[in-house]
């Protein structure tokens, strides 16, 4: 009996040991950590450029999948100061595609929704600041020109006033 738990025990202990080695994360998401740390620490450029890397490079995994939302994340994170909608839009749809029915797929489901409202508004608003630009250079031009015909009129009156004199 002792015998047949001494090795029931040395028997745990191996699938133990094997299981460890197993659950060991691999580098990628070593590197998912050390970019989420970035992030932490106030370093997002540095932290895009290793989600980059790792979206790029690393298998299609979970891992990769982690790593293209953490990336789309930090583009819609405002204290991050690498805002870019688009971009952003991008990496949650290629999260979308790549693992519809994935860890993440829920949360990027909502802000691709949100994310479409919001670069539809932006360009809305880009295209209203342009129509304000060009009404703005056209009251420039039109006050221009109302200048010169002011200018102009007080020229024509001095013209009249000296015909006059000279009558």
């Amino acid at each position: 009996m002792a015998l047949t738990l001494g090795v029931l025990c040395t028997g745990c202990g191996t699938v133990d040991w094997f299981r460890e080695k197993r659950e060991a994360p691999s580098e990628a998401a070593q590197l998912v950590g050390r970019a989420d740390e970035l992030v932490r620490e106030g370093q997002p450029s540095a932290a895009r450029d290793l989600y980059a890397r790792i979206v790029a490079e690393a298998p299609r995994d979970a891992v990769h999948a982690r790593a293209l939302h953490s990336l789309a994340r930090l583009y819609v994170d405002p204290s991050s100061g690498l805002r870019d909608y688009r971009a952003a839009k991008l990496a949650f749809e290629r999260l979308l595609t790549g693992y519809p029915r994935g860890e993440w797929a829920s949360d990027a489901r909502a802000w691709q929704a949100a994310l479409v409202e919001l670069v539809a508004r932006e360009a809305e608003l880009a295209a209203r600041q342009a129509e304000l630009t060009m009404r703005e250079a056209e009251t420039l031009r039109l006050r221009s020109e109302a200048a010169k015909l002011g200018a102009d009129l007080q020229r024509l009156k001095r013209i009249e006033l000296n015909l006059e004199r000279r009558r």
